[in-house]
């Protein structure tokens, strides 16, 4: 046998197998790992029932829950060979740009005395840690999730499951527990504790996710 027929005897029957994604199960474990950690660890905000009914609340869930979205797409590009991953880098970039564009239009019209109250909030020393702490308990989950892919870049795919992570963990915190609610405060302390868990997770994917 000619060795083209046996390829071709070998492909007969054979189907594409859908892409690798990262588990939504995983995925949703990990939100659900992050509301438990904020409802036992730090508590649920008194005035939750009417924070929610303001838009504010709901816009800095848009934003966290964009960051979560766009990594996870992101690491969903990386995990498989070959396939550019710029298009997500974009989108990520442009979330974060949109969400600082907006803090820095609203600092500019705030009057001079009331600009540092409205940047730095009642909670700016403990925004980032939460973030990362909660981050820690849906993180596992996370990491899970794309146990189905094949990185060849450990790292960054290791940074975007971070951000995923940071994201999830920051969309739970703000709509739950932080009664921060100025675009500079969100645009600023949440994106740096998110950046943070991507830092950690490109660590944790240098040594987790290599094969």
């Amino acid at each position: 046998m000619k060795t083209d027929d046996l390829i071709d005897a070998l492909a007969v029957g054979l189907e594409p197998t859908r892409p690798a994604r990262p588990s939504i199960v995983l995925l949703a474990a990990g939100g659900v790992a992050a509301l438990a950690a904020v409802w036992l660890l730090l508590g649920v905000r008194s005035d939750l029932g009417d924070a929610m009914q303001a838009p504010t609340p709901w816009l800095k869930g848009i934003y966290t829950a964009a960051l979560a979205g766009t990594a996870i797409w992101l690491t969903a590009r990386l995990g498989r060979p070959g396939v550019d991953p710029r298009p997500a880098v974009f989108a990520l970039a442009s979330v974060v740009a949109v969400a600082l564009s907006w803090g820095a239009i609203e600092v500019i019209m705030t009057p001079p005395g009331d600009r540092l109250a409205d940047w730095l909030g009642r909670t700016w020393t403990i925004c980032g840690r939460n973030i990362l702490l909660i981050s820690g308990v849906a993180a596992p989950f996370v990491f899970l999730s794309a146990r189905r892919l094949a990185p060849t870049r450990p790292s960054l795919t290791g940074s975007a499951l971070g951000v995923a992570t940071g994201g999830i963990a920051a969309t739970v915190y703000g709509l739950l527990h932080c009664p921060e609610a100025t675009a500079a405060f969100v645009a600023t302390w949440y994106t740096l504790g998110v950046a943070a868990a991507g830092l950690i997770g490109a660590v944790i994917g240098r040594v987790a996710l290599r094969w």
